[in-house]
């Protein structure tokens, strides 16, 4: 399909609008413009006669003959003209559908005004009836009789037809042009704006997955956007208060899960050795061993929740302190060496000479890189490889916690860093750890303004990356 690109849809409304005023205004002029020409070129046609067109001479020779009413008749005189046969005295002696009657006498004013061109402008002004009329006149030199015809002034009469005729085509096409405007004003202007009522009340009924959809880029265009970005981030906030909840309602039953088995044994092991007199020592020494083994894993499990609540908390603002990360490592490292030789692992460790400053907690980032540590050790086995490595890359310092132990599920790397998460049965509570270890690691790398993700792509083992901005200077 090809798109047919608008420039108008760029433009703001205000210019818009000022631009389909002066279309209107200019269409207008061109209509009265149209109107008129149409009106001239149709009264043209018709049938506009005047006074000109009559002999004088013959009408006035065959009134003689024939009377003055059939001569009329046959010069074609029309019914709004008038003839009169005046004497010598200027008094009426026959007339012709005229207002006089036989007999009357024009006064010499009167008469002066018919016969004198423009006399009637420079010298009198009451009588606005004769100004409407063209008169021609014969004056006959062998009776002294003088023949008068008036007809209604032609020109005005024309003005008027075309005046009427104008108007009636201008009205026309103006209703044509507004009923197209209207529909053409519709579709720019009031379709994108009914677009955007109908998304929003979409929006108002809880559907927080409608999109507006509305090409124009200009105002309308802005309020579609910010209308679909408001919408997409309520949509977001639900979508993450019913995964909180979700994750809530998880969180509690695995806490009761990992709380009821060592809760169990506890209460079952004092039962015995309080109702049980007949115990020998060593028996009741192996129950009670039980129960200190079951009350620290219990106690564990509510410190980690504790600790990962604590850290978590929007409230809690750790103290961060610049400092060479490189040499926090190194000392990190001395620590858990001994341990990693203890499980004949081999190790390696590549810490660059030069400074890398970052502001973090020695005590929360020791144990957030410890955990991570620690399950490279217990879960790779005897005679495995692991490598830390940290580096300096564009404004992060990049740490890898590499092993090439079980490794974990690629599916499961997303959710990993979730409390009680365990993808396989190589890694359950079974081992000693609570579930939470790396949930308080991303949590902590989070209060660092970092980041931290497991390597999707390493085919055995894992490698844990992390990603803490440098200190600005």
């Amino acid at each position: 399909m090809v798109k047919i690109y608008n420039p108008l849809r760029k433009i703001n409304i205000s210019t818009k609008l000022f631009l389909n005023y002066l279309f209107l205004f200019v269409i207008l002029v061109f209509i009265l413009i149209f109107s008129f020409v149409g009106g001239i070129g149709y009264i043209e046609k018709q049938d506009m006669g005047t006074i000109d067109d009559v002999d004088m001479e013959r009408l006035y020779e065959n009134i003689y003959k024939y009377g003055i009413n059939k001569s009329c008749e046959t010069e074609g005189i029309k019914d709004n003209s008038y003839v009169e046969l005046l004497d010598e005295n200027l008094r009426v002696i026959d007339e012709y559908n005229s207002v006089h009657s036989k007999g009357y006498i024009y006064e010499q004013k009167e008469f002066n005004k018919i016969i004198i061109p423009n006399y009637y402008y420079y010298q009198y002004s009451d009588d606005i009836n004769e100004k409407s009329n063209s008169f021609n006149i014969y004056y006959s030199k062998e009776t002294g009789n003088i023949l008068l015809a008036s007809v209604p002034n032609e020109e005005i009469k024309f003005i008027q037809n075309v005046f009427k005729v104008t108007f009636i085509i201008f009205v026309l096409v103006l209703l044509i042009f507004i009923i197209i405007y209207a529909k053409w004003t519709s579709i720019s202007l009031v379709r994108p704006i009914k677009s955007l009522v109908k998304g929003v009340n979409e929006i108002s009924k809880g559907h927080y997955d409608t999109r507006i959809n509305i090409k124009d880029k200009n105002e309308l265009g802005i309020l579609k956007d910010s209308i679909n970005n408001m919408s997409k981030k309520i949509q977001e906030e639900i979508f993450l208060r019913e995964k909180a909840e979700k994750n809530r309602k998880r969180l509690i039953l695995d806490i009761s899960h990992d709380l009821k088995t060592p809760l169990t044994n506890i209460m079952g092991y004092s039962e015995t050795i309080y109702y049980d007199k007949e115990l020998d020592e060593s028996t009741k020494n192996k129950y009670l061993n039980i129960i200190m083994s079951n009350s620290k894993k219990a106690n564990d499990l509510i410190s980690d929740l504790f600790e990962l609540s604590k850290i978590d908390s929007d409230d809690n603002k750790i103290e961060l302190k610049k400092q060479d990360i490189c040499e926090f490592i190194r000392i990190l490292l001395i620590d858990y060496v001994f341990e990693i030789e203890e499980n004949n692992m081999y190790y390696e460790f590549d810490i660059p000479d030069y400074e890398i400053m970052c502001d973090i907690s020695d005590k929360y980032l020791q144990r957030a890189i410890g955990n991570l540590i620690i399950n490279s050790i217990k879960y790779s086995g005897k005679e495995s490889n692991i490598k830390i490595k940290v580096r300096k890359s564009y404004n992060n310092a990049i740490i890898n916690i590499e092993d090439n132990g079980i490794g974990i599920k690629r599916d499961s790397t997303k959710d990993i860093f979730e409390p009680f998460v365990r993808t396989d049965s190589s890694r359950n509570s079974k081992t000693g750890g609570t579930g939470l270890g790396l949930a308080i690691t991303r949590a902590i790398i989070k209060k660092h303004r970092g980041d931290i993700y497991l390597d999707p792509y390493v085919d055995k083992g894992c490698n844990f990356i992390i990603s803490i901005p440098i200190s600005k200077v």
